[in-house]
């Protein structure tokens, strides 16, 4: 709030500018050459012991009249200085025309040396010296344009349209840069909203009073400023424009209501700034580090998923030579328990062949008592009995019977064993079923696992994909990482640069408090002595011709001081 209204007040100094009092300058180039320091509006009054004469330490208000694009028509200035006793008073300047403001005397001329008999009794004596050929330490462009085509000012009058007044001002470097590196500027537009209404006027402050929109633009020490205002305008007129320019004493702004506390507290905290850039610095260098090892682990991880990626393509290989041999398992598998089921059925019907051949030979076989009667009978094979022939054959028959006794228990057993053979080739062909259906589900299962490995391969993939992307990225992120840490230092190097800028511009302002300063005159820089300078412009005003009326007869007399200083307005 304290920097806001000592601003304010500096604007609201600078809109007085019409008025001839006393301001303190805030300085000098340095190299500059120019007059010995004089304190106060009477000066320290040092007698010339050559002539007697002593030197005019002046107020110097110069009024400039420019022409409509910005060029100077004329310049006037006029000098003030208090009286404190008779005598000759010496000023400097190279005018074409002198005139007293305040007495009715004339000054005695020797080229650029202006000599006045002054008496104490004047108190505040004024005179007015129109300078020839001189330029502004500024220099002022104006354009006019009416529907987007440039016109004369002139032409404007009375016109209705979208008027545009483009303003420029800028150092003139041919002139003393004291004044340009020293003085703000006030431009003021007033523009009559009964014939204009503004549509940008960028830049500018607004004061509205009555029926007149006066824009304000200020342009600070050592600057330039290009504005452009863009009015629909119905008949259009303009009042002169107004530029007030005069010194801002830095040195007292800054000193006073806190202000200057203000700046250390900005210094300091500046100071901390920078501390905690050091700070925010290291903790980019531990950052960098950091992304350092990240991208390093990164680049293992590429590694390493390539690699999974790989494997898992060569697993999906392998899988999808087991899964087809897993069908060919399937495959086989059903033929083997088809075979078995076909084997248990026929092995049944062998099974009951076998048991209806010993049952029939069982048949066919005698009894104990035939076989009695045999062996009896063929005890006489081979004697010479009437029987012997008989006997041969009971033999032969006992012999019979003993093979087929033989092959009857033979089938016996064999029809044990075969019975065996195809419960358990039933058994096994019963299991075997479940067995078959297992290999069946599995090779079902394995197809929709293969489906599953070829996802698991796709996403191995994009792994080392995706992986291979960030990795990049981040060894980019960590590049530039790198580099963070020496831009911190720039911040370091230019927030210690500010500071030190800033304590030693504050210093040498702040510093200057009740110190002497040089104070250049505008008219004769080397020679004159001012103890305040300020410059007044005005543009013509744009106005609709009015007719020629007769003038009426003014009597011819004596005018007043302020009449004389009303006709520098004229």
């Amino acid at each position: 709030m304290k920097i806001r209204a000592k601003t304010f007040i500096v604007i609201a100094f600078m809109m007085v500018f019409t008025m001839m009092a006393a301001l303190t300058s805030s300085g000098l180039r340095t190299g500059t050459t120019l007059p010995v320091r004089v304190t106060g509006s009477s000066g320290n009054q040092v007698i010339n012991p050559k002539d007697g004469t002593k030197p005019i330490v002046k107020d110097e208000t110069v009024y400039a009249l420019l022409n409509e694009d910005g060029s100077v028509r004329s310049v006037y200035v006029v000098n003030h200085s208090k009286v404190l006793e008779d005598g000759k008073y010496v000023d400097f300047g190279s005018y074409k025309k002198i005139e007293s403001l305040s007495e009715n005397i004339q000054p005695k001329t020797e080229g650029d040396k202006i000599i006045w008999e002054l008496k104490k009794s004047y108190g505040d004596f004024y005179y007015k010296g129109e300078l020839a050929g001189v330029e502004l330490p500024w220099t002022f462009n104006i354009q006019y344009f009416l529907d987007g085509n440039k016109v004369q000012a002139q032409d404007l009058a009375g016109r209705s349209g979208r008027v545009e007044i483009a303003l420029s001002v800028t150092a003139n470097e041919s002139v003393l840069p004291y004044f340009r590196e020293r003085f703000a500027m006030q431009i003021q537009v007033p523009v009559n909203l009964n014939r204009a209404s503004i549509i940008s006027a960028d830049g500018a402050t607004q004061v509205i009073t009555g029926k007149t929109n006066t824009l304000a633009y200020t342009i600070l020490p050592g600057t330039s400023g290009s504005y452009r205002i863009v009015m629909e305008a119905v008949d259009f007129e303009l009042e002169s424009m107004s530029i007030g320019i005069s010194a801002i004493d830095y040195g007292n702004v800054l000193s006073s209501e806190g202000l200057g506390e203000g700046i250390g507290e900005l210094s300091k905290g500046i100071e901390d700034w920078v501390e905690g850039t050091k700070s925010f610095k290291n903790g980019l260098m531990e950052l960098s580090n950091g992304m350092g090892l990240l991208t390093s682990g990164l680049k293992d991880l590429s590694t390493g998923s390539r690699e999974l990626h790989g494997g898992m393509e060569s697993f999906a290989q392998g899988y999808q030579q087991f899964d087809a041999s897993l069908d060919q398992v399937s495959h086989g598998s059903k033929n083997i328990r088809d075979g078995l089921s076909e084997i248990a059925i026929n092995g049944e019907s062998i099974l009951a062949g076998y048991q209806q051949l010993t049952q029939g030979i069982l048949a066919q076989l005698p009894g104990e008592a035939e076989k009695e009667q045999l062996r009896m009978l063929a005890q006489y094979a081979g004697s010479n009995s009437p029987y012997a022939q008989a006997g041969n054959m009971a033999q032969s028959l006992l012999d019979q019977i003993a093979g087929l006794e033989q092959i009857y228990q033979n089938l016996a057993a064999l029809n044990a064993g075969l019975g065996q053979y195809t419960e358990t080739v039933s058994r096994l062909s019963e299991e075997y079923k479940g067995f078959d259906s297992g290999v069946t589900a599995l090779a079902q299962a394995s197809d929709q696992l293969l489906e599953g490995v070829s996802q698991l391969e796709d996403g191995g993939r994009q792994l080392s994909e995706g992986v291979s992307v960030l990795e990049s990225g981040m060894t980019e992120i960590s590049d530039n990482m790198k580099e963070l840490p020496s831009h911190a230092q720039e911040l370091i190097d230019g927030g210690l640069a500010i500071k030190k800028g800033t304590d030693a511009a504050i210093s040498g302002i702040v510093g200057q408090e009740g110190e002497d300063e040089e104070i250049a005159s505008f008219v004769a820089p080397e020679k004159g002595l001012a103890s305040s300078v300020q410059f007044v412009i005005r543009t013509p005003a744009i106005k609709v011709p009015e007719k020629e009326k007769e003038a009426p007869v003014q009597s011819i007399g004596k005018k007043s001081f302020w009449q004389k200083f009303v006709d520098l307005f004229i």
